[in-house]
């Protein structure tokens, strides 16, 4: 059993399950990825737009700013070997 986020009704853990109080599909907000940020990297809930933590964009990123992205990652890779 868990909890549901929004109303704190006890819910099954199972996948698909829907709080039976208000309605909220708990498996959805459950899912979890991985923040970019390489600093930070914390286990952020799929829903969300940024990272509660470091405030990272989590997903809706364009092409130049995912080119940017890969770039700062890159030179701070080799700052660091060097």
């Amino acid at each position: 059993m868990t909890k549901c986020p929004r109303c704190g009704k006890d819910v099954s853990s199972r996948p698909g399950t829907i709080c039976p109080r208000c309605g909220l599909r708990v498996y959805e907000v459950n899912e979890k990825v991985r923040c970019p940020e390489p600093s930070c990297r914390a286990l952020v809930s799929k829903k969300l737009d940024y990272c509660p933590k470091c405030g990272c964009k989590l997903k809706g990123y364009n092409f130049s700013e995912f080119i940017k992205m890969a770039r700062s990652k890159i030179d701070e890779t080799l700052n660091d070997k060097f």
